[in-house]
Parts: C-alpha cells; sequence; structure tokens
C-alpha cells in the first residue's frame, strides 16, 4: 500500500498537467497568447483572415457627368500566425484586393488585381516590454471607427481613405512598446524606406512634377519599371512615438509623427521635405438598457515643407497643412448585431488649392453564425474644392456577407 501511495502522489501533477484549458479570445491580425504553461520548446501554429463579399449599388456625380455601375466585389485576407516558447510570436499573412478603391474588378485569369502582404512580422515579448521586425501596424496611428464599417474589410474607398489622410501607419519598420502600467502603454516605432513601402506617406503634401502627393509620385513608376519597383528616388525617414490608455470602458491614443522625405537621392544638394502630424483618438465603451454603446472621436493635425516642384533644390515659403477630424457611434443592441454610424472630413490646403472632403457611413450588422455576417451599409463621399462652384463624389449602397477567422 505504501507503494502504491507513492505512485499516485508522483502521477497527480502531470494528471492535472493534462488538464484542458479554456481558449484564449482571439483578435484578429494579432496572434495568440502561448499556452498557459509553456514549455521552453512549445510551438503553436494556426490559420487567421477573412473572406467578404457582396454587392455595391454606386451612383457617380462628377462635373457635367453623373453615373451609375453595381459591381460585385470581393475582397480575403488569409494567413497563419504561432508562437514559440514563452515570448516569441509571429504572423503571415496576404491579402488579395477587391480591385482598386472601389472594388471595379479583378482578372480571374491571372488572378486578382492586387496581392499584397498583410502581416510579416516576427515579435518579441518579454517583462512587460515587446519589440517587433517586419511588415505590421502601429495601433497608436489608426483611428477608432465603426465595426459596422468592416463589412469589406476597410479596403474600399468609403471607410479606408479618412483612415489614410489621417496618418494610420502599416509597413515594413521596427516596433517597439511597454507597459507602463496596467491602463498606460508608450510605443515606438521607425521606418526607412520608400515612399510606398508604408501607409502612413499618405499624410505629406505638396506638388511634385504633376502629383500632388510624394506617395503618388513613387507608385507611378510601378508597372513601369522593369522590375515593377516604385521610384527608388525617394526615401523616407519616419518615426511616432506613442502613448495609449485602455481601460474597461475608454481608450485614447496620442501618437506624434515625424518624417523626413529625400525625393531625389540621386541628388547629394536637394533639400528635404520635413514634417509632423500631431494624431489624438477616444472611445468608450457604456452599457445602455438595450445592449451597449461604443461613441469614437478622433483629429489629427498635418503639417509639412514644400519643395519647388521643378527643381528640388528649393523650399518654397509656404507649408503643406491638412487636418482630419471624424466621429461616430456603435450601437450593439443584441448579441449577434447592431448598427453604426460614422462621419470624417479631411481639409488639405496648399499654396495652389483647398480641398475638403466629407466621409459619412450609416451601417448595420448581422451574425448569423458565430463567424458568419451579412452587411448593409450607405456610404457617401463628396468633395469640395476651393474655387470650383460644384461638388463633386458618390453614393454606395454595400449589401456584403463575410467570414472572419479569428
Amino acid at each position: 500500500m505504501r507503494y502504491l501511495a507513492s505512485l499516485v502522489i508522483l502521477l497527480l501533477p502531470s494528471i492535472a498537467a493534462a488538464e484542458p484549458t479554456e481558449p484564449a479570445e482571439i483578435q484578429l491580425d494579432e496572434p495568440a497568447p502561448p499556452p498557459a504553461v509553456p514549455s521552453v520548446r512549445a510551438k503553436w501554429i494556426e490559420p487567421y483572415g477573412a473572406i467578404a463579399g457582396g454587392l455595391n449599388y454606386e451612383s457617380v456625380h462628377a462635373t457635367g457627368n453623373d453615373g451609375a455601375q453595381h459591381p460585385t466585389v470581393a475582397i480575403s485576407r488569409m494567413g497563419v500566425r504561432g508562437g514559440v516558447g514563452e515570448h516569441v510570436t509571429f504572423a503571415s499573412s496576404f491579402e488579395a484586393s477587391m480591385g482598386g478603391a472601389m472594388g471595379y474588378g479583378a482578372s480571374v485569369w491571372e488572378g486578382q488585381a492586387a496581392l499584397a502582404i498583410r502581416d510579416q512580422y516576427l515579435r518579441y515579448r518579454r517583462g512587460g516590454a515587446t519589440f517587433a521586425v517586419g511588415r505590421m501596424d502601429d495601433p497608436a496611428s489608426i483611428d477608432f471607427v465603426s465595426k459596422h464599417m468592416g463589412d469589406l474589410l476597410y479596403a474600399d474607398g468609403y471607410s479606408r481613405d479618412p483612415l489614410l489622410y489621417s496618418g494610420a501607419d502599416r509597413g515594413n519598420g521596427i516596433f517597439g512598446t511597454y507597459d507602463v502600467t496596467d491602463w498606460l502603454t508608450a510605443g515606438l516605432t521607425f521606418h526607412s524606406t520608400n515612399p510606398t513601402g508604408i501607409t502612413g506617406t499618405l499624410v505629406v503634401g505638396g506638388k511634385l512634377s504633376v502629383f500632388d502627393r510624394p506617395f503618388y509620385l513613387a507608385s507611378a513608376q510601378v508597372g513601369r519599371s522593369s522590375d515593377n519597383t516604385p521610384d527608388q528616388n525617394l526615401h523616407i525617414y519616419f518615426g511616432t512615438p506613442s502613448l495609449r490608455i485602455h481601460t474597461d470602458h475608454f481608450q485614447a491614443n496620442l501618437a506624434v509623427q515625424l518624417y523626413s522625405l529625400d525625393t531625389q537621392v540621386a541628388t547629394s544638394d536637394d533639400q528635404t521635405v520635413r514634417g509632423y502630424n500631431l494624431r489624438a483618438s477616444v472611445r468608450g465603451d457604456f452599457p445602455v438598457a438595450m445592449g451597449t454603446v461604443q461613441p469614437f472621436a478622433n483629429a489629427s493635425s498635418n503639417r509639412n515643407e514644400i519643395l519647388d516642384p521643378i527643381d528640388s533644390k528649393y523650399r518654397l515659403p509656404d507649408l503643406y497643412r491638412s487636418y482630419e477630424v471624424s466621429t461616430g457611434v456603435d450601437w450593439d443592441f443584441a448579441k449577434r448585431g447592431g448598427i453604426g454610424f460614422e462621419y470624417a472630413m479631411i481639409d488639405s490646403k496648399d499654396p495652389d488649392q483647398h480641398t475638403r472632403l466629407h466621409y459619412l457611413n450609416l451601417g448595420s450588422t448581422w451574425w448569423i453564425e458565430p463567424s458568419v455576417a451579412i452587411g448593409v451599409r450607405a456610404a457617401v463621399v463628396a468633395r469640395q474644392v476651393g474655387g470650383e462652384m460644384e461638388t463633386t463624389g458618390s453614393r454606395s449602397l454595400f449589401v456584403t456577407a463575410r467570414l472572419v477567422l479569428e
């Protein structure tokens, strides 16, 4: 009996360790945590992503010309994420685009119109500090938005453009964060790349040749060069210190995006374009009699120098100025669905032109299965240019379905 009791005592720890644990909740585009009690050699890997598609009823209003079309749209993101041991996680995913911001079509013979890298990073976390390298987004740089606008994964022009023009930053870089307290996280992001290597460069304005933003000057070379690369004569240094506040019912992001753009790498005596973008975003989460309400608001303000559009050796005395404000609210009145509203305005001004863009989205989502949703969304964009009497833009009604693998 004494030997039997000793054997039971020895086996108890292994039996307890073999008990199953509850799966952790996983957020899209974020690697899941490792097992609760990982070993040094523990490994895990899993798929994640989303597929969305449907119909877009669109009407376009241009100067002296109106038109309509109703394209069927589709987009997907697929990849894997995983971890090695207690401190290392990674992710790799790709996106098959809609075929332009409005989803007007992609080739079935040669694949989607664009197949892009979405995530491609290695992350190390220990003692509240996180360090990552590769391609990923900077959470402090992305506006809070209505989750009911995500029927096409925020890839259509109505939901994507306000994010880009406010400084949403995703691309190749080095990323670091530190948890100062349980509710405060400090971060620092750094990029050194071509302007097309990150999305944050869309905030930089000022005419270069015939283009009104340096990003478009660099991307215009794609498809023209022998290797389909962007214009390698442009290079940007882009850094973002940030603070993120996160509690059960309140979130806030504060960030300063600082950058220096060289438009003529092959020329040693040209001038650089220097600038900054100040950002602030807040969101609340409050229970009400019927469900929950999540109001949010965002603001950003950008200033940068302008070069002579013909000769980059000279700076103009004026600055390019732009700002973005957006606000909205989500009301989840049931476990399976809710409605959301969002308005955004982007104002940009250089010596030659003053432009203002208005974006309005109203949508509803109903989850017919835990991972499958039906969405209906009405969207409007209006463009006003100083000196022009007529407002141009477009209106759309999206009816979609999406699958989300979290």
